[in-house]
């Protein structure tokens, strides 16, 4: 039997990271996901290409690639895309997983606030779960503006200042404490066994969580127009998935023509993450 060196790599080193969490109980299953994220990624490409535009030859930067899921997945439908990743370990990780398609995709070691190619490199950049903690989210957005051609676009996630479930620590309620009281809060359930493996995250007051309007306010000194991914989908006559009681609710707000409305104020006072398109 002959053995894989680069599908042992990749495992070995996927297992390094996910080791801590085998408290979960379904960590099997988990496990396996992140082992083959790219297999898994089908909802977000639709979510790329329906705000970015054709996936198919178009330059696109991720910033913060993390185990290289979406980037694969990109390249395997057909983009150019270029990574960065502060995480050593996590370059490690996506380019294994790159070549065991036989791909050729350029992973950077980098920061989002220095990302290292000429200005107007790149039609689409993606930022998932990175903005919360990057050093200095301005200097990022200058980065941005600078990389992405004239008529391009930014798609990125932003974390909710007042997200009622946190959603980094899954602590309900946290995030409308005094971030001095939070931390505290933080600290005591990271002693617990459930927070096994959390213990290199960053402390809550650390990270960069937004009100929709600060971060419009920010982005709008870079030059970037704003719109929430999800409002436009309403707008259009679209619905997200939603289950139990938010489904109920969601489905007589849309019954009473309150959708829109009610999103606005589920988005500013209860949603954890915000999907945003710049350009």
């Amino acid at each position: 039997m002959v053995v894989d060196s680069n599908e042992t790599a990749l495992i070995e080193q996927i297992d390094r990271w996910v080791e801590p969490m085998n408290w979960r109980p379904d960590y099997t299953t988990w496990r396996e996901k992140r082992i083959w994220q790219e297999r898994y990624q089908a909802e977000r490409l639709a979510l790329i290409e329906r705000f970015g535009g054709e996936l198919a030859n178009t330059r696109i930067l991720e910033i913060s690639c993390g185990m290289g899921g979406t980037l694969v997945a990109l390249a395997q439908a057909g983009a150019q895309p270029v990574a960065t990743e502060f995480n050593r370990d996590y370059c490690q990780i996506s380019k294994h997983r790159a070549a065991r398609y036989d791909l050729n995709v350029p992973i950077l070691n980098a920061v989002g606030e220095a990302v290292p190619f000429a200005d107007n490199s790149f039609d689409l950049a993606i930022c998932w779960d990175i903005v919360e903690h990057v050093q200095d989210p301005a200097a990022m957005l200058a980065e941005l503006r600078r990389v992405i051609r004239p008529g391009g676009r930014v798609l990125l996630t932003i974390i909710n200042r007042w997200a009622w479930r946190d959603p980094h620590y899954h602590i309900r309620g946290i995030n409308w404490l005094p971030r001095s009281m939070a931390d505290r809060l933080v600290a005591t359930r990271l002693k617990t066994k459930q927070a096994m493996g959390l213990q290199d995250r960053q402390r809550l007051s650390d990270m960069h969580y937004y009100t929709m309007n600060q971060f419009r306010d920010l982005a709008q000194q870079y030059g970037f127009k704003v719109a929430d991914m999800e409002a436009l989908d309403i707008q259009h006559g679209s619905k997200r998935r939603a289950q139990g009681l938010k489904g109920k609710l969601r489905d007589l707000a849309y019954r009473l023509g309150l959708g829109l409305p009610a999103y606005y104020f589920y988005r500013d006072w209860v949603k954890g993450t915000y999907e945003l398109v710049l350009w």
